[in-house]
């Protein structure tokens, strides 16, 4: 026999208890489900985001649509920050981690292709050359950096462990 914290056992329950516990249960589901599709759809987000800088800043750098696409990075990353704060009351479980790990996964990628694109650069004055960014190069670059977040997403939306 299963007792219930009221002290009540389950076979003691009256039908409208029953369908009270039930309603209760299946809403609980219905917001940890809702939980994790905004936590998934920031973690896609920022990572979205932090490819597209990437890609666009390099692409834009020395031109007059250098700023608008840092203040634009900047108001994605704010408001996508906010939006996950105000649409979600909780975190889902191993939301957090599968997050954080995106994150820095994410952040230290975008860090190497930081460095290599400056070096490739630099590579490219010492020859003599022109500076130039291989658009291909760029939309590679910003892919490879948000694949650990959008992965981290997929992770979070169908609330797989670790």
């Amino acid at each position: 026999m299963h007792t219930t914290q009221e002290g009540t056992s389950m076979n003691d329950l009256t039908p409208q208890q029953a369908r009270e516990r039930l309603a209760h249960a299946e809403a609980a589901t219905g917001r940890r489900d809702a939980e994790r599709r905004v936590h998934a759809w920031a973690t896609a987000g920022f990572g979205a985001a932090m490819g597209a800088y990437l890609s666009l800043s390099r692409a834009t750098d020395d031109t007059p649509f250098e700023q608008p696409v840092l203040v634009a990075y900047a108001l994605a990353i704010v408001g996508l920050a906010t939006w996950q704060t105000r649409a979600s009351q909780a975190w889902p479980r191993h939301a957090r981690r599968a997050g954080y790990v995106g994150l820095g996964v994410t952040f230290g990628l975008f860090l190497v292709a930081v460095i290599g694109l400056n070096v490739r650069e630099a590579e490219q004055k010492m020859d003599g050359l022109a500076p130039s960014e291989n658009p291909w190069l760029l939309v590679l670059a910003g892919v490879v950096v948000a694949a650990p977040m959008l992965l981290a997403a997929v992770r979070i939306r169908r609330g797989d462990p670790k």
